[in-house]
């Protein structure tokens, strides 16, 4: 009796751990293709304004739109919202100056965010709230583009984002 209680015991915890190494693998790749997609968008284009009366409206977008309440107040030094102890991934406010670490956007990368939330490939940036400016008149996009594309450029490398399992099963 103790034999057959162990050999069920055994098959059951086999069959248990199969079902959830199967459900993650699931889970895995379903979001690695979210994470992976490539959106098709049709950019718009603008004329980038370079005057002070353009860059002062720009700054003022930047800071009533969030932009410097997650990148930091110069751009480089943003929000920790998942460090590398957390369960669930560890992300990052980019560092979104030309320094070291930074980015070097064009018009077009910047519209291309802005307004979609996409990264240079077309990928989604990760929790980027282009909502929050996405829906701004194109005078106010080109300031703020004229705003972001004068900051001094700040070396400031940030951690690779990633998702850890905890993550891919809470998105999931």
């Amino acid at each position: 009796m103790r034999k057959k209680f162990f050999k069920w015991t055994i098959i059951t915890l086999g069959s248990l751990l199969t079902i959830a190494i199967i459900g993650y693998a699931v889970i895995y790749f379903k979001t690695e293709a979210r994470i992976n997609k490539v959106y098709n968008v049709k950019l718009q284009t603008l004329a980038i304004p370079n005057d002070t009366a353009s860059y002062l409206h720009g700054k003022h977008t930047a800071e009533n739109r969030g932009c410097l309440g997650c990148h930091g107040s110069n751009l480089a030094n943003g929000e920790v919202f998942l460090d590398e102890q957390s369960p669930i991934g560890v992300l990052y406010a980019a560092n979104i100056t030309s320094g070291k670490g930074g980015i070097n956007f064009t018009d077009q990368d910047w519209i291309r965010v802005l307004r979609h939330g996409l990264d240079q490939q077309n990928k989604s940036v990760w929790f980027m709230p282009s909502h929050e400016v996405s829906h701004i008149s194109n005078q106010e996009m080109a300031e703020l583009i004229c705003y972001l594309e004068q900051q001094p450029p700040i070396d400031k490398i940030t951690p690779t984002k990633s998702i850890k399992p905890l993550g891919r099963i809470l998105t999931f």
